[in-house]
């Protein structure tokens, strides 16, 4: 898939499009309903309905309605959250296994970079401190022998 240079470049940029997309996702959503209610027979006794069961019940009205804007909101939550999960929170965790060996003496294990933004410059940095680490441990080794 080519992704456009602007998201490869920035994690935050990819977390403004996903969200994004989920709203436009819950606006056509809205747009589909609302369209079928209003074009469809009987509209006016159904809306009637619903405004007499609102003053009638107004409690229950405004449960229902949280509810609604609830599932609106969760459709781009969601689609961020796995977003996050896959972008940020899977590399840290696999960085962070590899300085773990590091800091246990397997040094000669390279941290692949893999990408153009923020993680990729943070994995090119331990990459760069994993190699100087090496050649320090190499001299010290040389020197010793």
């Amino acid at each position: 898939m080519n992704t456009p240079a602007f998201m490869r470049k920035s994690i935050i940029n990819k977390i403004l499009v996903i969200t994004i997309s989920g709203a436009v996702v819950v606006s056509v959503l809205a747009f589909g309903i609302f369209y079928f209610i209003f074009t469809s027979e009987g509209t006016y006794h159904f809306l009637e309905n619903i405004l007499n069961y609102a003053k009638s019940h107004p409690l229950t009205f405004a449960i229902f309605l949280g509810f609604l804007t609830f599932q609106a909101a969760l459709i781009p939550i969601v689609m961020t959250y796995f977003l996050l999960k896959k972008e940020v929170i899977d590399p840290l965790n696999s960085i962070a296994q590899h300085m773990e060996k590091i800091s246990m003496g397997e040094i000669d294990e390279e941290i692949p970079v893999e990408r153009e933004d923020e993680i990729g410059n943070l994995q090119e940095s331990f990459e760069r401190m994993r190699m100087s680490l090496k050649v320090i441990i190499e001299k010290l080794e040389s020197d010793q022998l």
